[in-house]
């Protein structure tokens, strides 16, 4: 990935902000007295470092992923209940939510690696709970 300096003088990468503030989009969405239990889950770790790193800005929690050493961290206290899902597709998670709703595509940056990623906001799970299910999200490559 090529890092450049963004407006603030920190290190980014292309397309980063862009997912983030399609992210916020979805986050916006949900009701605040709803949010503490509303995490946000990433693809990998690059998506959820851009979560972390430029979604203060926005007031959004950090990630979930069950991707590199972000799968450590685990579900946190999340339930799974709500969850703000990056990069997956409406019929994958419509077999693990009751209410799947994509809500935005993040903007096409011809730089970036990751492209028009989409941003779903999932209820209701069919799983369970997140710790439940935590161990299958593991991906290590």
């Amino acid at each position: 990935m090529r890092v450049l300096p963004c407006r603030s003088g920190t290190p980014m990468s292309f397309g980063w902000e862009e997912i983030v503030a399609a992210t916020a989009e979805a986050w916006n969405r949900i009701p605040p007295a709803q949010r503490s239990d509303c995490g946000i889950f990433a693809q990998d770790y690059g998506q959820a470092g851009a979560i972390d790193f430029f979604g203060r800005r926005y007031g959004l929690p950090p990630a979930l992923s069950g991707h590199q050493t972000y799968f450590l961290w685990g579900p946190r206290a999340y339930s799974g209940n709500c969850l703000i899902v990056l990069d997956d597709r409406k019929e994958h998670l419509e077999q693990k939510f009751y209410q799947v709703e994509l809500i935005t595509t993040s903007a096409d940056n011809p730089y970036a690696l990751e492209r028009q990623i989409p941003v779903f906001l999932c209820r209701a799970a069919k799983f369970g709970s997140l710790a439940q299910v935590w161990p299958q999200l593991k991906k290590w490559r």
